[in-house]
């Protein structure tokens, strides 16, 4: 007969208040916070931004089925990429959601890594897997 072995999800989660409240009260993530609601707070801005996300949509479709885009389609899909970056408040949602997201996948390389390694890994055992580069670099990126 087999014995049900569970994690203490209590501490765990105790610790995890902790961690997100270092993050909640951090300036950085607060700039980051206010630069994402004045983004949504701004209506052109976020009409803008969703008529290019299904513009990309729709030409990552036609890639998936092998449907050749047109150079036209190309011009205009990059005429409005470059528009979301001219703009300000786009410009920095798209960076603060590129930093949330970083940071996402930095915490879950960590929990993945910890539990494939069966203890924490050392800081060169997170950066050759997280930039790709096999350990063949200078940590310059």
């Amino acid at each position: 007969m087999s014995t049900i072995v569970k994690l203490d999800k209590q501490i765990i989660m105790h610790k995890m208040q902790e961690l997100c409240s270092l993050l909640l009260q951090d300036e950085g993530y607060k700039e980051m916070r206010d630069m994402i609601d004045q983004f949504a707070a701004d209506e052109q801005a976020t009409a803008q931004y969703e008529r290019f996300m299904e513009k990309y949509q729709a030409l990552e479709e036609k890639e998936r089925q092998n449907i050749e885009l047109l150079a036209s389609e190309i011009q205009v899909y990059e005429e409005e990429e470059r528009a979301l970056y001219d703009h300000p408040l786009i410009r920095r949602f798209i960076y603060a959601q590129r930093e949330f997201s970083q940071l996402h996948q930095q915490i879950s390389h960590y929990f993945t890594k910890s539990v494939e390694l069966n203890r924490l890994p050392e800081p060169k055992e997170l950066h050759k897997e997280a930039c790709g580069c096999g350990g063949n670099c200078s940590g310059g990126h």
